[in-house]
């Protein structure tokens, strides 16, 4: 892939990332009126809801790894490794909650929330890796 400036590929990524969360709020939103519109709701319509949403966010982690792509060889390693550690904090944390839900410690926890949770370990680490403390 063509490396472009640091400017032009983050201007590339804002043009995509805020049309893509615009639709995401729009979907939330919308999708979540109308289907209080019905006495009950229908399974294929919660579903295809669900994938509507999801796909504007998956979206994103692809446009943000092409933005990474797209930076010079310091950048694209902070980025990548903040994101791989955000990940494996992400995935820590899931087979935590999955085992104690498998050895009944704790009730089902909803899975929802652990996306939230891979961003925010994301720009934790992008931070520390940033500023050179965290390997």
């Amino acid at each position: 892939m063509e490396q472009q400036t640091y400017k032009s590929a983050r201007r590339r990524y804002v043009r995509l990332f805020w049309p893509l969360m615009a639709i995401y709020t729009l979907i939330v939103l919308a999708g979540s009126f109308y289907l209080g519109t019905f006495e009950v709701e229908p399974l294929w319509l919660q579903a295809t809801l669900a994938v509507l949403c999801a796909l504007p966010v998956i979206a994103v982690l692809f446009v943000m790894l092409r933005y990474f792509n797209e930076t010079d060889e310091y950048s694209r390693l902070v980025q990548l490794k903040a994101f791989s550690y955000g990940a494996a904090f992400t995935v820590s944390c899931l087979f935590l909650i999955g085992f104690f839900q498998l050895f009944e410690v704790i009730d089902t926890f909803a899975v929802f929330w652990f996306g939230p949770l891979f961003f925010l370990a994301y720009g934790i680490s992008h931070r520390f890796m940033a500023k050179g403390e965290c390997l």
